[in-house]
């Protein structure tokens, strides 16, 4: 693989943001150095071109929201994980144009600029972060089993489109109208720790520009877990007491946890999983882990 030689290939999610998909592909293609673009027409065609693209670049970017970070993320992993030891890993790129934009903010991205993005991105610098699986996919910002799933697996595409940030709020409130599963959340040499919700996060920001985890690092090796032992008005005070004041520590209806593995298990038929604000094909059991790898960024 030779970048230099050849254009960066740009994955673009159209229905990221459908209304101005025309003036966002016009807007990618005017960039300096022009841009490969692909286009995507469905879900999981993201993930396909990357794992293809990765075989011959040493950097794939992604242009839309987190989803399809994820997705791009999905294939340029499969791709990765298929090298010899040694072997130079493709880097994955972020150019943020969805609806919450979470891994470029924890980059410290500028924003939605995106001539000041593709500067970043093309200025040749890398950075490693940790990269971590929920079974056998990939994540690098953020998981959640339960609750928070629950709401992205009921927040339509439509509504992000006529409401963006706020079509998650009004899911919301619907879901907490109903019955939660209990979640039982396993870490070898402890007792499992019994909850409704189970946040998970490898950077400091989750569901937007907020720092849920004020002090986690996506390169100490460690997802920090944040768990609702029930879905009162308790829990959400000392989620809003622990985020902008004196943290988790003195909580009582919240365990907050560091490790690098761990179990989720559920007492009803499914529980839903989110990796970086998506609903992934998986449900409880399941197993969160390190990847055998770290993830190669491109940053300015």
């Amino acid at each position: 693989m030779n970048a230099a030689l050849m254009p960066i290939p740009v994955i673009l999610n159209p229905a990221a943001r459908s209304t101005k998909a025309a003036s966002l592909e016009h807007a990618l293609r005017k960039l300096s150095p022009e841009p490969e673009l692909h286009l995507t027409k469905g879900p999981a065609d993201a993930t396909a071109m990357a794992e293809e693209l990765a075989e011959n670049h040493e950097l794939v970017v992604a242009a839309g929201g987190d989803g399809t970070m994820n997705e791009v993320l999905q294939g340029i992993c499969r791709a990765n994980a298929r090298r010899k030891p040694g072997e130079k890993h493709t880097a994955l790129g972020v150019l943020p144009l969805g609806t919450m934009n979470v891994f470029s903010v924890e980059l410290k991205l500028p924003g939605r600029d995106i001539e000041g993005c593709w500067r970043e991105i093309t200025s040749g610098q890398r950075r490693e972060v940790d990269l971590w699986m929920a079974n056998d996919m990939y994540f690098a910002q953020l998981a959640g089993v339960g609750l928070d799933a629950q709401i992205v697996q009921e927040t339509s595409w439509e509504a992000k489109k006529k409401y963006g940030p706020l079509s998650y709020v009004m899911s919301a409130v619907n879901v907490l109208m109903r019955t939660p599963p209990t979640l039982s959340v396993h870490i070898e040499g402890k007792a499992p720790l019994l909850g409704t919700v189970v946040l998970v996060g490898n950077g400091r920001h989750y569901g937007g520009p907020f720092p849920l985890f004020k002090d986690a690092s996506n390169t100490d090796g460690m997802l920090d877990l944040l768990i609702f032992r029930g879905l009162g008005g308790m829990e959400f005070i000392q989620l809003l007491r622990g985020m902008l004041l004196d943290g988790y520590r003195e909580c009582e209806y919240l365990d907050y946890i560091q490790t690098r593995e761990f179990t989720v298990t559920t007492d009803h038929a499914e529980a839903p999983v989110e990796l970086d604000g998506e609903l992934a094909d998986l449900n409880a059991p399941v197993v969160f882990r390190p990847a055998p790898f770290r993830l190669s960024v491109s940053v300015g």
